[in-house]
């Protein structure tokens, strides 16, 4: 048996047939095209079904998966009628004579070379997009965009190889049949690995040459948690390793049963292990006897796949479900947290240099007061049926703060005229994902009724680093010391102020890190549903009083290789206890 390494992306362990994507940035076919005004027709033809298309995968992935990979969609629309980029294209055509397929190839392998020498994490991503549309387009062009997701769902248990898969491939795959993924190239934020944590199976990333290794239909063994593939293996080790599938099956009852139970450590701190949704799929699987609530509903969802606005009423009646299905459990509402990279063409967004820096989140919501409003009185009505409350994403000043603050007040006042119903006490809280915020945390407690770690976006500002680029994943590292002594100061001055702070990005559910959250005192882990139960069971298993001494060790350590070490040595030890 051949084996190789990549990073686990999902944890877990898959067997299955390996179905190969390959391909996909080959050149098309380059042909004399005389008639200059028949391709730019074809192009325009080829780029409405596109558009078309590329809506109609925002709606799915909305529904069927979540907002993070519907949002992608959006850009991608943008891309595709970006005039300038495609005029180049098409006199490109027009002056060298030929099909205006191959000339969008041309064009675009020009970007990519282009941006490829550039320092810049964010435009190299962009670049990615950039070559994703391409392709797609060609392939509607040309007639040879053939669909993945049909040879995919011809198989049973299927591990998934490419190179890596666009959101667009990800989305039309059949769920049903998917047991793994395994891609050369990509980080552990990846979409691919967002779709897997997702539907709770193993991924793996990073995985050289794999490709080359595989004709297709060959038998895969994959370890998430040792970060490895093997590639037919024989009969004792397939047999080796279904046993501790099965031992990973026993586990996952066990995590099923710890799920609905309260989570407290051995000498009685109490944590809440909630849940993070924002989907139609997600909110119709939601099950509060399965969790402490939801720590983060994303309310994107709401918003897109639609040619304007929402009203008040059709926010209303979302938010309004998730609070009477949570029985009188906390929920999360984050406002609205678009623009910049997460764009709906009805909101007139313009076109930025670094979007993920630039005109979104609270800095959108603030400017249009119309909207916010609307959003606001929203889930304010929704108070009126449980634990709900409000969260401002993006925060960097006291001064949007107190201005978020002010919207809500009015927002009270005009439902109090209206006698309309609400919680008047409504808990107003802020995500820290910025430096800015972790840094001003001790007077932002101040004034906000709690904290919530957006870890995703907060390692990658903290870091400079862009979580979707593979060259940098190893800056992109949440055991990154100057990540770690961003939260514990956020920690210290929730934890000072007496009010809650919790974490619902990715490593909420990072079991290396559990004992580093307990030390500092965090109060709610927010996470996908399929963690909500192992992490439950391992809280029960910290001595939170005994841990925190050794805790206060690695902030003093001198590299995240020591870091890991050290708290893998202490996992280790919560895993063996009994």
């Amino acid at each position: 048996m051949k084996t190789l390494k990549g990073i686990g992306g999902s944890k877990g362990y898959a067997a299955g047939t390996a179905v190969v994507k390959r391909g996909g940035s080959e050149a098309p076919e380059r042909y004399a095209a005389a008639d200059h005004a028949a391709e730019e027709d074809r192009f325009k033809r080829a780029q409405a079904a596109c558009e078309a298309h590329f809506a109609e995968l925002e709606e799915r992935a909305a529904r069927d998966i979540g907002a993070a990979e519907a949002e992608i969609f959006s850009a991608y629309r943008m891309i595709l009628g970006d005039d300038a980029f495609f005029k180049k294209a098409l006199d490109r055509a027009k002056s060298e004579s030929i099909n205006i397929e191959y000339a969008i190839y041309e064009e675009c392998r020009d970007v990519l070379a282009m941006f490829e020498s550039m320092d810049d994490q964010y435009l190299r991503e962009r670049a990615a997009d950039i070559e994703n549309v391409c392709r797609e387009l060609i392939g509607c062009l040309s007639g040879t965009g053939g669909d993945f997701a049909v040879e995919a769902g011809s198989v049973n248990d299927v591990i998934v190889v490419a190179e890596d898969l666009t959101p667009a491939e990800t989305v039309k795959l059949d769920k049903a049949r998917i047991r793994g993924f395994v891609t050369e190239r990509g980080g552990v934020t990846s979409h691919t690995v967002i779709l897997a944590k997702a539907l709770g199976i193993p991924a793996l990333v990073g995985v050289r040459g794999i490709i080359g290794e595989l004709a297709g239909k060959e038998t895969l063994i994959v370890d998430a948690y040792a970060g490895t593939v093997g590639i037919n293996p024989d009969a004792a080790t397939l047999s080796e390793f279904m046993e501790n599938c099965e031992r990973e099956k026993k586990l996952q009852a066990e995590y099923a049963l710890s799920a609905g139970k309260p989570a407290l450590t051995l000498d009685g701190f109490h944590i809440d292990v909630l849940v993070n949704t924002g989907d139609a799929d997600s909110i119709k699987a939601f099950d509060a006897q399965k969790c402490d609530g939801v720590g983060l509903f994303r309310t994107e969802f709401v918003y897109m796949g639609r040619a304007d606005y929402p009203d008040e009423d059709a926010q209303y009646e979302v938010y309004g479900d998730i609070a009477r299905r949570a029985s009188g459990k906390e929920v999360i509402i984050r406002t609205l947290d678009i623009g910049g990279d997460k764009q709906l063409s009805y909101m007139g967004i313009p076109k930025e240099d670094n979007p993920f820096l630039g005109y979104r989140a609270i800095r959108l919501c603030l400017d249009r007061p119309e909207v916010f409003q609307a959003q606001l009185r929203a889930i304010l009505r929704a108070s009126a049926h449980g634990g709900v409350k409000i969260m401002f994403p993006m925060i960097v000043t006291l001064e949007e703060l107190r201005r978020a603050k002010e919207c809500v007040e009015r927002a009270k006042q005009s439902l109090r005229g209206d006698g309309l119903p609400f919680n008047e006490d409504i808990a107003v809280g802020i995500m820290v994902e910025t430096p800015a915020a972790a840094f001003l945390a001790d007077q932002l407690a101040k004034e906000a009724d709690f904290f919530s770690i957006g870890s995703n976006d907060l390692i990658q500002y903290v870091t400079a680093t862009d979580r979707m680029n593979e060259r940098v994943q190893y800056l992109y590292d949440s055991c990154n010391l100057s990540v770690l002594r961003a939260i514990r100061m956020v920690a210290a001055s929730a934890v000072s102020a007496g009010i809650p702070w919790g974490i619902c990005g990715e490593v909420a559910s990072d079991e290396l890190l559990l004992s580093v959250w307990v030390a500092l005192g965090v109060t709610e882990l927010s996470m996908t549903p399929s963690q909500v139960g192992k992490i439950k069971r391992l809280i029960g298993r910290v001595d939170k009083a005994k841990i925190t001494p050794e805790i206060e060790r690695v902030f003093e350590m001198r590299s995240i290789a020591e870091v890991k070490e050290f708290l893998g040595g202490l996992l280790r030890k919560l895993n063996e206890a009994e």
